[in-house]
């Protein structure tokens, strides 16, 4: 029997995600949006919103101990977005950030 390669996009990433429940605004050119950040690494984020977004839109995340990172829609599908920060959080600085969002308890 032969065993099957598992290719999912979490196998994929760049970066380990940390889970957390940190709810925010992003700023656009269409507006300011709430996002529930459920994932982040120092290269992007994953969130929760009931905002319009569209993929490859520029957003302006206000995020704990960072202010504002510029960001962008990498995709939108049901009410969730995944974002790359244009320029990655440095390490010290992410571990800050991370000191002041709640850990979320479970997976999506």
């Amino acid at each position: 029997m032969r065993a099957t390669k598992i290719d999912s996009a979490a196998t994929q990433r760049r970066a380990q995600r940390d889970l957390v429940d940190f709810g925010t605004r992003a700023t656009s050119r269409s507006g300011v949006h709430e996002v529930q950040i459920v994932n982040v690494s120092p290269l992007g984020l994953m969130g929760r919103t009931q905002s319009t977004i569209a993929a490859g839109e520029k957003l302006l995340f206000e995020l704990p101990h960072i202010r504002r990172a510029e960001a962008v829609a990498r995709w939108v599908e049901d009410g969730r977005v995944g974002v790359e920060f244009t320029k990655p959080i440095e390490s010290d600085h992410y571990t800050m950030m991370l000191a002041f969002m709640p850990k979320r308890q479970m997976q999506w």
